[in-house]
């Protein structure tokens, strides 16, 4: 997994954005420091395959449920990791590093730095929101109104979540969960978005629903 293939591949794939991931891990936010341009405030650009990438990595609380946040900028990396590191043991170590704290503690974090969160492939029976507790309340507490999406994951589909009745007013993603750049991992689940401009600002009102979307 590598920027270039991963472009490469998501041009072939017909993806517009694709999403980082591990941009805690030192070497990989290296990479994404020298290998794309920066073209608008979270929007990166491969100079090559004009892919887009925007910002994004996982972490796993101390009930091991997974959550997905997504950054506005390459700074925010820096303080909010240095933030988590005082509750990790490896994230210089694991591209989804493990931190010690609830889910509302991990909301605080990402709200402090003007990330959005939410939970990975929620119904997973292993490290997943949905394994772990009843409801997203019973996991995310009085921050459950700050948490403006759910990652379906490869275990559910919309017309499974939409069954669910705390979830009707959440934005469902379904990530493609890649682990390999190749097209039977890369974009094999997908997400479209009405927005006015291909920019992760325009990401992030689509998920929020603004704008009457």
């Amino acid at each position: 997994m590598v920027l270039d293939t991963i472009a490469q591949q998501a041009k072939l794939k017909g993806l517009a954005f694709v999403g980082t991931g591990d941009v805690f891990h030192p070497r990989w936010f290296e990479s994404i420091k020298t290998e794309l341009e920066e073209i608008e405030e979270g929007t990166f650009e491969h100079p090559r395959y004009h892919i887009k990438f925007i910002l994004t990595v996982e972490v796993e609380d101390k009930h091991r449920v997974h959550h997905l946040i997504l950054l506005p900028c390459l700074s925010t990396i820096e303080s909010m990791r240095e933030e988590l590191a005082k509750h990790s043991n490896d994230i210089d170590a694991d591209g989804r590093a493990r931190v010690e704290l609830d889910a509302p503690g991990i909301v605080d974090i990402a709200l402090a730095h003007d990330c959005l969160v939410g939970p990975s492939h929620a119904f997973t029976p292993w490290t997943s929101m949905y394994k772990e507790f009843d409801s997203m309340r019973a996991c995310y507490g009085d921050r459950v109104n700050d948490v403006k999406f759910l990652e379906l994951g490869l275990s559910a589909d919309t017309s499974m979540a939409d069954q669910i009745e705390e979830l009707g007013d959440v934005t469902f993603l379904a990530n493609s969960d890649a682990h390999s750049p190749w097209p039977d991992k890369l974009g094999r689940e997908f997400n479209r978005f009405e927005l006015v401009a291909p920019t992760y600002a325009e990401i992030i009102k689509a998920i929020k629903r603004e704008n009457g979307r």
